[in-house]
């Protein structure tokens, strides 16, 4: 039997990795061979999270030549891994705008939920197989990373309610503290590149044919960031040029005040009739905006 590789996007955040991992193991409950893969190095709050409930992080695929897959946590062609399109794409689940082409049909489920890791949830008790304490523990962490903490504008009830079904699986008694130590873990910038931040959570987006890359980074307090700005501005210009983008935005996210310092280089003229501000300096401070998914990717969609 050809093993199936579950696969987040391109520099996978703690959802695309958890859910991976997670949804492998429902494979492998109910019999068909399913190995979790990345498409990209994690980063520092998802090691966190697997150190945390005692798994390895999952072996890179590299090349997805010949194999078959399973999508999670994304659905576009440029963010799946290389060579996809060379692969046996068996299925999707994702949270995320549906921008997907296959020549044949797949098992495709999307919901408009705040995490991936919510719908997975949901299927393993569609498919009646238990949840251990550890993969509780992966996907509660995965709805607490991508929901900010329930800040986020993504955040439905029924990732409230799952993330309490699965706290109670995972042994975590308050599950907001243990969200915030799980934020944390990414919060510094101390020790990295700005190459490094800006592709720590990163993708690229098409709108009206203009590639647009737009990198996050959360925080706890603005200053490491005021104090870094030059040099990540600086960065993502780079980055820009290099990869051959129309324009390039880092959103630097305060997990606590609720608000984002967006830096952008390009063309920015979009992005000034998206959100309405004057951008000054390469950058603007949007107060409530969390998500890039729905606070950001569809004005820009949008505007562009």
């Amino acid at each position: 039997m050809d093993t199936i590789y579950v696969v987040g996007h391109k520099n996978p955040d703690t959802d695309s990795i958890c859910s991976a991992i997670a949804y492998a193991g429902l494979k492998e409950k109910i019999g068909i061979s399913a190995k979790a893969a990345s498409s990209g190095e994690i980063n520092d709050e998802t090691r966190f999270v697997l150190g945390r409930f005692g798994f390895a992080p999952p072996d890179r695929i590299g090349d997805a030549s010949g194999k078959k897959l399973v999508l999670v946590d994304h659905n576009e062609a440029q963010q799946s891994p290389d060579n996809a399109d060379k692969a046996q794409i068996i299925e999707v689940i994702d949270h995320h705008k549906i921008d997907f082409k296959c020549s044949v049909p797949v098992y495709f489920r999307n919901e408009p939920v705040g995490c991936t890791a919510t719908i997975i949830a949901d299927m393993y008790e569609d498919a009646g197989v238990k949840i251990t304490g550890g993969i509780a523990g992966l996907l509660l962490s995965a709805i607490l990373s991508d929901t900010v903490v329930f800040k986020s504008q993504t955040t439905t009830e029924k990732d409230r309610a799952a993330s309490k079904r699965l706290a109670k699986i995972a042994g975590i008694k308050n599950t907001e503290e243990f969200g915030i130590e799980v934020k944390t873990a990414k919060a510094s910038l101390a020790g990295k590149s700005a190459e490094a931040l800006i592709f720590m959570d990163y993708k690229d987006f098409t709108f009206n044919g203009k590639k647009v890359g737009i990198g996050q980074i959360e925080v706890v307090g603005m200053e490491e960031v005021n104090s870094r700005k030059a040099e990540l501005i600086a960065g993502i210009a780079s980055v820009m040029k290099k990869n051959g983008n129309d324009a390039v935005l880092l959103m630097a996210t305060d997990i606590i005040a609720e608000g984002t310092d967006l830096l952008a280089t390009g063309n920015i003229k979009p992005l000034e009739k998206a959100f309405g501000k004057k951008i000054s300096n390469d950058s603007v401070y949007l107060p409530k905006v969390m998500s890039r998914k729905k606070d950001v990717v569809p004005l820009l969609e949008k505007a562009f």
